[in-house]
């Protein structure tokens, strides 16, 4: 009977044992998952960036208040940008690496006459982050010569870089859709996120996403929702929700969308208006934190 208890009280040791070093096992996974996550803080902002005749004010001193604001951003997207270089963003951000647009429909001279900056994209990277690869596309579609809406002027499109932050790979794209209301601006939008989708299946299929801009899409209209919805079920996005005034904003154009993948996890810390931006443009600055980690 003695031994009987004392081989219970054997295999009750055992279990304890077990049971304790699996915990432990568990504790120790959880404590190499943090530490070796990293933070990459994401901001989109349309800056509203035409001349000065268009814009209703100065640009030129209007832009440079929105990124010496800026630099506490890893990744900063930027739509209409259509006055500033390269060189003249960088007096700003001097600790990132700047990529403004300059891919045209125009041939020189009309280029640098009616589109310099081409889709008016412009992204900057901080310097401590590697980049791997850079592309800009241009869509094919486009809607409105002399109208309301005379996107076509633009050479609307998207910017794509993959970087590298804490091992991991991260595709990240800046977008701007063209603007308008009717049916055939609709299309034209449809088509343009295709051509995104398409591109993205092709190049960033394997690896964790980053998609931001404006995308000219009224989330708040039910139509225009089911848009951007079917967007996201297409590439399994998930999105940031943001709002200022839900009593006063009728519009919600500008989006950050991302998604993990299989090897690496992209979560989001927290995200939306960045109120220390707001009244600088004519559309709200979104952020986005995100932690990023091997699976």
């Amino acid at each position: 009977m003695l031994q009987l208890s004392f081989s219970i009280l054997y295999q009750f040791q055992c279990l304890y044992i077990e049971r304790k070093l699996r915990i432990n096992f568990f504790l120790y996974i959880v404590f190499i998952k943090i530490i070796f996550a990293v933070e990459l803080n994401v901001l989109t902002y349309n800056i509203h960036g035409l001349s000065p005749i268009l814009a209703g004010d100065n640009p030129k001193v209007r832009i440079p208040k929105i990124l010496n604001k800026s630099n506490n951003f890893d990744v900063i997207l930027i739509q209409e940008n259509w006055i500033f270089s390269d060189d003249e963003i960088a007096q700003d951000l001097n600790d990132y690496i700047t990529i403004v647009s300059n891919k045209s429909k125009f041939n020189k001279p009309l280029k640098y006459l009616l589109n310099p900056n081409g889709s008016g994209l412009s992204l900057a990277i901080k310097n401590n982050i590697k980049i791997l690869n850079t592309d800009e596309y241009s869509f094919e579609l486009c809607s409105g010569w002399i109208s309301k809406y005379n996107d076509c002027f633009a050479t609307k499109g998207f910017q794509y870089v993959s970087i590298e932050i804490g091992g991991e790979r991260v595709d990240i794209y800046n977008t701007h859709l063209d603007a308008g209301e009717s049916q055939k601006d609709i299309d034209v939008r449809i088509s343009q996120l295709e051509s995104l989708r398409n591109y993205i299946d092709l190049h960033s299929s394997s690896y964790p996403l980053i998609i931001a801009g404006d995308m000219n899409i009224n989330f708040l209209n039910k139509e225009s929702k089911k848009i951007i919805n079917q967007f996201m079920a297409d590439l399994n996005l998930k999105m940031i929700n943001w709002s200022i005034d839900k009593s006063n904003n009728k519009y919600i154009l500008d989006y950050i969308f991302y998604r993990p993948s299989e090897k690496t996890e992209i979560t989001l810390e927290q995200g939306g208006v960045v109120s220390d931006l707001l009244g600088l443009s004519d559309h709200p600055p979104i952020s986005g934190l995100f932690d990023i980690r091997k699976k």
